[in-house]
């Protein structure tokens, strides 16, 4: 390709020269001829006064002197017409070896001349110039005179510069593409070893970089775009290899779990009630699987772009109003107490029914690391407020446990991401999945979120969304 683009670059350069060449040449024929032929004019006008001066020795033109004659023989070839009984008629005709009297003669009738005129007549190879002009004897007789003058050598110079033209015009065009070809080829080369370098870097070698040149030019902006779209397919390559390997960890678990009271309970016959404990148990981890799938499902359509958002209005202190009391009442003779603080109504823009899942992933989420190891033998407090504030509805969703450490508050977000250990002492089921949907469905409406350290302790997510127009 890189060589087809050199030919096209060659080949373009030498089709611009051509018609450059062209208009040019065209241009300096064309003044060059118009300027010799007009060389001659001033002659002819200095001849035609010279006729005048000689007939006006005569108070008439109708017959000429001998020595009228005489100097008009001397003046060139010329030829003399004056009108006799209303018709022009020629009274006098020099000798004309060269035959430039007999262009005059078949030029059309010179009745309709009427004013001072030039004119190129004559074969292209012996052009001939000539001038008329109408005059009057002191009789009032009118009259023509008409002058012939070779051009001379103006045709064999105006050939000698076509033939220049013709020869040195192909020879420059030949030479700008040869020079074209070239400077395309050495302007190229560095394309054609991006090309060969980016060819070698494949899927298990996406942290090589290629190698930026010299000139920070447009092939060094292409070097670093393509470094940087390398870097972009490292990190997704990274993040799928570990979305894979997460993927296949959280499933293997329930299903070995499965496997392993299969197992027992058919190594040798038991109580109906220990089968039915052990169906119990691998319910349960039947639910957990289905679970994951599901979430597994909604982010690969998310990324596909195949789930539609819908943009109306919602109430959004209306529905965390109802997650919390939903989640609360499951809740009723537990250990977690969940509040809500919404003091007006916030209208927010966007689709209830993944507002809604939104709002219980991370519900779930705090009432899931809030506890009785966070506040003994009190409920532990799960705060959910609602506010409107600077064109934007914020949701925070607070909870009095442990927190996120430091280093670690920034992958909450990322897909089957746990920070257990420091969360709780204990292992909590979970997919690592809710916070990642929440990402997202807060991301498709435009929107952000954001999790944080409270300063007396627990942690703080907090959602902003567009809120919906009047």
């Amino acid at each position: 390709m890189s060589s087809t683009l050199r030919v096209r670059l060659a080949l373009w350069h030498a089709l611009a020269l051509s018609v450059i060449l062209a208009v040019f040449a065209a241009l300096i024929y064309g003044v060059v001829r118009d300027q010799l032929i007009r060389h001659h004019d001033a002659n002819l006008i200095d001849t035609a006064r010279a006729v005048e001066r000689t007939l006006s020795l005569e108070a008439d033109c109708e017959t000429l002197t001998d020595f009228q004659r005489a100097q008009l023989e001397r003046l060139g070839p010329l030829v003399l017409v004056h009108e006799v009984g209303g018709e022009r008629r020629v009274f006098f005709r020099s000798e004309d070896k060269r035959g430039l009297n007999a262009l005059i003669d078949s030029k059309p009738d010179s009745a309709a001349i009427t004013d001072a005129r030039f004119e190129t007549m004559g074969m292209p190879a012996l052009p001939v110039r000539v001038y008329s002009e109408p005059y009057r004897s002191r009789r009032g007789r009118a009259g023509l005179i008409q002058i012939a003058q070779g051009l001379g050598d103006v045709p064999l110079l105006l050939s000698s510069l076509r033939w220049a033209f013709l020869l040195m015009s192909p020879l420059a065009v030949v030479l700008a593409a040869l020079g074209g070809y070239g400077l395309a080829k050495r302007a190229l080369a560095p394309v054609a070893e991006v090309t060969r370098l980016a060819q070698e870097i494949e899927a298990g070698s996406l942290n090589r970089r290629l190698p930026l040149p010299r000139s920070q030019d447009e092939i060094g902006s292409l070097v670093t775009t393509l470094n940087q779209m390398i870097a972009r397919l490292e990190a997704a390559f990274e993040a799928m290899r570990r979305f894979t390997a997460d993927a296949s960890h959280e499933l293997r678990g329930p299903l070995t779990t499965m496997r392993g009271a299969i197992d027992v309970v058919l190594a040798q016959p038991r109580e109906a009630a220990d089968y039915r404990e052990t169906l119990l148990s691998v319910g349960q981890d039947v639910d957990r699987l289905r679970s994951i799938t599901a979430d597994l499902l909604v982010l690969a359509r998310a990324d596909a772009g195949r789930i539609p958002i819908e943009s109306a209005p919602v109430r959004l202190d209306t529905v965390a109003s109802e997650i919390a009391e939903s989640i609360g009442g499951a809740l009723a003779s537990g250990s977690v107490q969940v509040a809500v603080e919404a003091a007006t109504p916030v209208l927010v823009s966007g689709d209830e029914r993944w507002l809604r899942q939104l709002v219980f992933n991370l519900v779930h989420n705090a009432v899931k690391f809030s506890g009785p190891s966070a506040q003994g033998k009190q409920k532990a407090l799960v705060r959910v407020n609602v506010i409107a504030e600077a064109g934007r509805g914020l949701l925070s969703i607070s909870d009095n446990g442990p927190g996120i450490p430091a280093d670690k508050i920034s992958h909450v977000f990322e897909r089957f991401y746990r920070a257990d250990s420091a969360r709780t002492p204990g292992e909590q089921e979970g997919s690592g999945l809710g916070l990642s949907i929440a990402a997202w469905i807060a991301s498709a409406h435009h929107g952000e979120i954001r999790a944080e350290n409270r300063v007396e302790g627990g942690c703080r997510f907090i959602v902003s969304l567009p809120l919906a127009s009047a």
